[in-house]
């Protein structure tokens, strides 16, 4: 009995031991961290998350997005001053501004442009802006004109017949449809919801190729398995042990591991270099399945953070009416001018009067 015992340990042991670990998930999260670190000559991730103002508003926000999901020991102070500068000076179409305000909301900075974007762009820039508009919503931003339900609804509404969605058409777009989902996954309860959620599970799973890849545009990459793990994770399903994302034995997590470079960065497509966006999409993938395998909160729902807004902050309407308001005027200077034209004036004037007199004798 006692041997029967061991030896049940041992297989349990070893059976355990060879289950993926949430370890493994961080490692090659911060692998690709290390990478980007050092691509930008950064010494450590603290180090990155400063040189990040360098690319504050032209896509700095997704490693701001993954580094704070992950509680990576990061001072975002230098970035949201240069995405507030940035933004006090430059106009963004609506999912682009969307994206720099959930920059700032997991960032944990107080800026005023986040309702702001919230009130004035969901629904500006078809389904991309109402899905990026609720993901504001679902982490605290507020908006008069939408609830976070009475959106969910909107975009639910939007789902095609083959079951996902798309920018236009009548086919669904992988990428699309796993966007969807994250931003619909805390609103299950609503039945239209859930229905469009299922018919949206049910057009993904089809999708997937053998290799355990989505292709996006007719060609399969990093960034579209990346998406739908996001996705899946925010809905509570396992990529790598769900049945219905397992093809030919292979998982989403194993399509886009196949895109990992040895330096540790990801290409878009086989054979391919390094894609940024790839890079960006793989770690926020990893960090995502890594909070779903501790039971935290999804990617995407990370909630109102603690105010990190650094001293001194000026807001992006700070930097706008600093840049509107006209330079000072030299008081001084001009009452000098007024009274050297004053004079001027005054002496022409006692000339001419002088010369009247002689002109009427001639």
């Amino acid at each position: 009995m006692k041997k029967f015992l061991s030896l049940l340990l041992c297989a349990v042991f070893v059976f355990v031991c060879a289950l993926p670990s949430a370890a493994n998930y961080t490692g090659e999260a911060e692998a690709i961290i290390a990478y980007k670190a050092e691509q930008s000559g950064a010494k450590n991730t603290a180090e990155w998350a400063e040189k990040l103002a360098h690319g504050a508003g032209n896509g700095a926000e997704w490693y701001v997005l993954a580094l704070s999901a992950l509680g990576a020991e990061a001072d975002f102070g230098a970035y949201a001053q240069a995405l507030a500068d940035y933004l006090g000076k430059s106009t963004l179409n609506a999912t682009n501004a969307q994206r720099c305000a959930l920059a700032f909301l997991v960032a944990g900075i107080r800026s005023a442009y986040i309702d702001q974007t919230a009130e004035n762009t969901i629904g500006s820039m078809g389904i991309m802006s109402y899905i990026w508009g609720l993901i504001l919503l679902n982490n605290g931003a507020k908006s008069t004109k939408f609830t976070p339900e009475a959106l969910a609804e909107k975009i639910a509404s939007m789902h095609l017949a083959d079951g996902g969605f798309a920018l236009s058409g009548t086919v669904s777009n992988v990428d699309v449809t796993a966007m969807a989902l994250a931003a619909l996954a805390p609103h299950r309860q609503n039945t239209a919801v859930n229905e469009a959620v299922e018919s949206a599970l049910t057009f993904l799973s089809s999708a997937q190729t053998e290799r355990g890849g989505f292709v996006n545009y007719g060609t399969e990459n990093c960034e579209s398995a990346a998406q739908v793990i996001i996705a899946l994770t925010a809905l509570g399903i396992n990529p790598e042990t769900d049945a219905r994302f397992i093809k030919n034995g292979n998982s989403a997590l194993d399509s886009m591991r196949s895109f990992a470079l040895a330096g540790g960065g990801y290409a878009h497509t086989q054979g391919g270099a390094e894609s940024d966006m790839a890079s960006a999409q793989a770690l926020q993938a990893f960090v995502a399945i890594e909070r779903f395998k501790e039971g935290k909160t999804p990617l995407f729902e990370l909630g109102i953070q603690p105010d990190r807004t650094p001293t001194g902050f000026r807001d992006v309407g700070d930097v706008q009416n600093e840049a509107q308001t006209p330079p000072k005027t030299d008081t001084n200077k001009i009452k000098t001018v007024v009274c050297i034209a004053v004079i001027a004036a005054c002496a022409v004037g006692i000339g001419i009067a002088a010369l009247l007199p002689k002109k009427k004798k001639d």
